[in-house]
């Protein structure tokens, strides 16, 4: 699908939609319009998914996970290398256990159902950017069970150490990308983490990651004029 680059807002969020759906692409143009977002490139197969992400640098990443040349889960480390900063939120028709963990652990930061309707998948997108983990909530507590059990002990004893090495940063002020500087690895590694460790803790924002952390005692609350938990929201 070969679609010209639509002009954004400068404050606004830019969106590549990888879908060989057309009615679904053009829906999903219209969709976002009124809204915070901006389309600014189509693509139709992952092949060109990958050379629109590393062209047009998006903020937002909107995929179908299946495409006619091959499973997206399979691909997410090429959409991130040809565009670092981006956040890949995937619509599929039926999520699994199997496939969404595969997703998350390759770098995905949401996962939405083809079935929605077009304003929660525009909703989606804008929490993706924010920053926000999104999962469906029956599958959300699926994974949680799976990925740490649904007690404080049990999540006390699967989160890793470098996923409380990314809270204990975050909730000393740090930005995302200095965290990901001091502790020597890769800005979205450091995403991949941080993304775990939300599902871990069953929530579904950075801020409330911190928070339960620190909750259940899994990481020490920040000191006095340490700037606060998160750090500057607008480095992601």
């Amino acid at each position: 699908m070969d679609r010209p680059t639509v002009e954004g807002r400068r404050d606004s969020c830019r969106v590549l939609v990888v879908d060989d759906h057309e009615l679904l692409s053009s829906a999903l143009e219209v969709a976002f319009r009124d809204g915070p977002a901006d389309v600014v490139g189509t693509a139709s197969t992952i092949a060109e998914g990958v050379e629109r992400a590393g062209a047009l640098r998006p903020d937002v990443i909107l995929t179908d996970r299946r495409l006619p040349d091959g499973d997206v889960d399979q691909h997410i480390s090429d959409l991130l290398a040809a565009s670092p900063t981006s956040r890949v939120l995937i619509m599929t028709g039926w999520p699994t256990e199997r496939s969404s963990l595969a997703a998350l652990d390759a770098g995905v930061c949401g996962i939405i159902s083809k079935s929605e309707p077009l304003h929660r998948i525009v909703e989606a997108v804008g929490r993706v950017a924010a920053g926000d983990l999104v999962v469906p909530a029956d599958l959300a507590r699926s994974l949680m069970e799976r990925a740490g059990g649904g007690t404080a002990a049990a999540r006390r004893t699967r989160l890793s150490s470098r996923e409380l090495d990314v809270l204990e940063a975050l909730a000393g002020g740090e930005t995302t990308r200095d965290a990901a500087v001091r502790l020597c690895i890769s800005h979205n590694t450091l995403r991949n983490n941080l993304s775990q460790a939300m599902l871990k803790l069953g929530v579904h924002d950075r801020l409330s990651a911190v928070s339960e952390a620190i909750r259940l005692g899994l990481i020490a609350p920040p000191l006095p004029g340490t700037g606060g938990p998160i750090g500057n929201p607008s480095s992601r």
